[in-house]
């Protein structure tokens, strides 16, 4: 093998086994990746949440007339 190939080759390994061990990624303060929104949460009315239960009633299978109805109106609610 010629020198100068030698050279350059160990070079190219001292550069590999560099960064390897280089561990400067700890050290450095990234900026978080997630950003949180806060929402301000509002009251839900009971009549919808009757509503939306007993839909989901009637989605699981329960065909009483309470289901349907809110099945229904569920419906005519989200359009």
């Amino acid at each position: 093998m010629p020198p100068e190939k030698d050279k350059a080759s160990s070079e190219f390994w001292r550069a590999l086994e560099a960064e390897r061990y280089d561990i400067s990624y700890r050290k450095s303060v990234r900026a978080p990746e997630i950003q949180y929104k806060i929402k301000t949460l509002t009251k839900v009315p009971e009549r919808l949440k009757k509503v939306y239960f007993h839909a989901g009633r009637y989605s699981a299978g329960d065909r009483d007339q309470t289901a349907i109805d809110a099945h229904y109106a569920m419906e005519k609610l989200e359009g």
